[in-house]
């Protein structure tokens, strides 16, 4: 026979509170039958944390001095029969005796309830033994109030058990008094703790110091370690594995016990969860208002899986190391005192400020959790930029954040390469794919498009986060880079390519451009209709797709042919197609925000497109910086939120955020992105 069950009924042999006569200090008001400053004390308690074991324990404590207990879940006639219909609204004076304590145990009270009556009550009969259901309508808080006046003027103790949605409707109705009336249990003591485990002396403790070391979230309730300890009663191999039991656990709550309807939607009130929500967005950098209220504790070990912090993208591009670069600081005096006070002012790139960027972000907790770079990682790809470029990239993976919903094996950094990482000088090579190799040699280590295939079924499409029900699919668009724009240029290409090989190999940046610019060739964005085909629908998750070339035309005017993806069309047809919420390119060298719609579609849906400026090149009209993508997952539902932000007088300045919901036609207000979905 099981010796944990959650959910059984009130044994008084198993309260690890009140063991015994032993009464806890925070409960003596109520045992001892205190009068409260205000029409009744409310003890507030999320559901699933022992609200009505609590008051069968007070109960039981009181031993025989008088005390009531009522569910005004039952009907208006039982609960008339009570001696108590003054709570719901009835005329008739409570029968109570002077110094009884009466426990209210599941108030019913409901917003928007009639006074004195009740709605229809629902038409499926309650289970077996179970109280009858509420009506629709519920209690009217203010009749409750008043009932409960009426309960302390007949000199009795009036106690109310309540959810924190049923506080917050209660509590303005019982006088300026009620803040002092309000009592909040604690979370479970070691002792009590200890004492739920010694049913099972053999393994139980065991499993106790193992959450207490690495799952204590688990012990804040009696509800949620005894489903901890029923979990390891019924699956042993996971008495030695904190993370596989708190996940088998979390399933389990969700799953029979239905833990995150009662305690997230049912107990708490839509300002409690606007709050819950405008938090994570707050500990992810962005400031959403929202009405205050008090909410219980975010770090519910179920709740924090079913409303995780906000995953932050930083989506960088044209980083161009080896490259013509930015300078922080014009440090035109170059005597070596010059030099020092351009070190102390801040002198290098934008690559190193952003690098200081992500430090201070870390210091705050908000660093990135990924990073998607969108190409031309360097100028020219020789393997001396190559080194830099890598060194780079492992100084800002080092920095990143972890995340509850990213495996230790889940990449961190994605890549994508742009025209500048391609080997033009092997564009004429047999292989179409010679020109790939080399960005697929150096960045081996990180998830990339594989152009260096030939075969497009064998390349990388999607990288999935599964636990965070987010996919990124690598596009890869500079396929076809460095295609000389003339058949009589490839010609005189073959004669330079000794010449250009040669420069390249000396990393002379001059001798190369002079070569290069005396044949015209092309850059080509394009996505190959084998990898678009791979692209599918994936329920349960939100995609992002991530190329270097722009898929729509952005609001710089740049005078150059195949400067975009030329089957940009088909692009978006098959994106749409396949659920993707954003797309986020480089290339252009400028931070750039679109939402597009293709009509006739299968089902509609709208794709967002955004472009970020160069974070390292000088070659632009705009600031430097990248942009900053978050995605908040509540269940199998996702927002996101997008900023641009830019390095502007040696400060990091983000744009205003955008917010969004997946396909969406229209933004959504930030404040929306708080309330419960429509």
């Amino acid at each position: 026979m099981s010796r944990f069950r959650p959910s059984r009924a009130y044994e008084p042999e198993l309260d690890v509170r009140f063991p015994g006569d032993h009464v806890p200090g925070w409960a003596r008001p109520l045992v001892e039958g205190q009068l409260p400053n205000s029409a009744a004390w409310l003890v507030e308690l999320p559901r699933r944390a022992g609200k009505t074991w609590l008051a069968h324990a007070v109960e039981r404590a009181r031993a025989e001095r008088p005390s009531h207990r009522v569910d005004l879940r039952s009907t208006a006639e039982a609960v008339r029969r009570s001696g108590l219909g003054c709570l719901t609204g009835g005329k008739q004076a409570p029968r109570v005796a002077p110094g009884c304590v009466v426990l209210v145990d599941e108030p019913a009270v409901a917003r928007g309830a009639e006074t004195g009556a009740r709605a229809r009550t629902r038409n499926t009969p309650a289970a077996p033994g179970a109280p009858a259901r509420p009506a629709l309508g519920g209690v009217d808080p203010a009749a409750l109030a008043a009932g409960l006046e009426q309960v302390r003027d007949a000199g009795a103790v009036p106690v109310v058990f309540a959810t924190p949605a049923e506080q917050l409707l209660l509590a303005p109705h019982l006088g300026a008094d009620a803040p002092k009336d309000v009592l909040r249990p604690p979370r479970l003591a070691e002792g009590e703790c200890a004492r739920m485990a010694a049913r099972v002396p053999e393994w139980a403790p065991a499993v106790v110091e193992l959450l207490r070391a690495a799952e204590p979230a688990w012990l804040q309730t009696p509800f949620l370690l005894e489903l901890a300890l029923q979990t390891a009663e019924e699956h042993p191999a996971l008495r030695a594995d904190a993370a596989r039991l708190a996940t088998a656990a979390y399933e389990e709550a969700c799953g029979r016990h239905q833990y995150v309807p009662q305690w997230f939607h049912d107990g708490l009130a839509p300002e409690h969860r606007a709050a819950l929500r405008a938090r994570r967005w707050h500990d992810a950098g962005v400031e959403i208002a929202v009405r205050a209220a008090h909410t219980p504790p975010a770090d519910d070990p179920v709740l924090v899986r079913h409303l995780p912090d906000v995953l932050r993208i930083h989506h960088v591009t044209d980083l161009h190391h080896g490259g013509g670069l930015r300078a922080n600081v014009d440090a035109k005096d170059t005597s070596q005192a010059g030099q020092r006070l351009a070190e102390l002012a801040g002198a290098g790139s934008p690559l190193d400020a952003y690098l200081d960027h992500v430090r201070q972000l870390a210091d705050q907790g908000r660093a990135p959790h990924l990073i998607i770079a969108t190409g031309d990682l360097v100028n020219r790809p020789v393997d001396a930029d190559g080194e830099t470029a890598l060194a780079w990239l492992r100084a800002l993976e080092e920095l990143l954040a972890g995340h509850a919903d990213l495996r230790p094996g889940d990449p961190r950094v994605l890549l994508t390469g742009g025209n500048h990482d391609v080997s033009w000088e092997l564009c004429l090579d047999e292989d179409p794919q010679a020109r790939h190799r080399w960005f697929a040699r150096v960045f081996a280590g990180y998830p990339h498009p594989d152009l260096h295939e030939p075969d497009t079924a064998a390349r990388r499409v999607y990288v999935t986060y599964p636990d965070a029900g987010l996919r990124v699919a690598l596009l890869g668009t500079a396929e076809s880079g460095g295609e000389p724009a003339h058949d009589r240029d490839r010609t005189r290409l073959e004669r330079f390519r000794e010449t250009y090989v040669a420069a390249a190999d000396a990393a002379d940046e001059d001798a190369v451009r002079r070569i290069v610019l005396e044949f015209e060739r092309h850059d080509p964005g394009v996505i190959a209709r084998g990898v678009l085909d791979r692209l599918t629908r994936e329920p349960g998750y939100v995609s992002l797709a991530a190329l270097h070339h722009p898929l729509s035309p952005v609001p710089a005017v740049e005078i150059a042919p195949y400067s975009g993806v030329v089957n940009a069309g088909q692009a978006k047809w098959t994106m749409a197609e396949a659920a993707t919420s954003l797309v986020l390119h480089g290339h252009t060298h400028l931070g750039f925000t679109a939402a597009e719609r293709l009509l006739g579609t299968a089902r509609p849906w709208t794709t967002r497109i955004a472009g970020a400026p160069a974070l390292g090149s000088r070659e632009s009209d705009e600031r430097n910086g990248y942009n900053e993508v978050f995605v908040a997952r509540e269940g199998g539902d996702h927002a996101l939120a997008l900023r641009t932000v830019r390095y502007e007088a040696g400060t990091w300045t983000p744009s205003p955020t955008v917010g969004f919901t997946p396909g969406a036609p229209d933004e959504t207000p930030l404040t929306f992105l708080c309330g419960d979905p429509a």
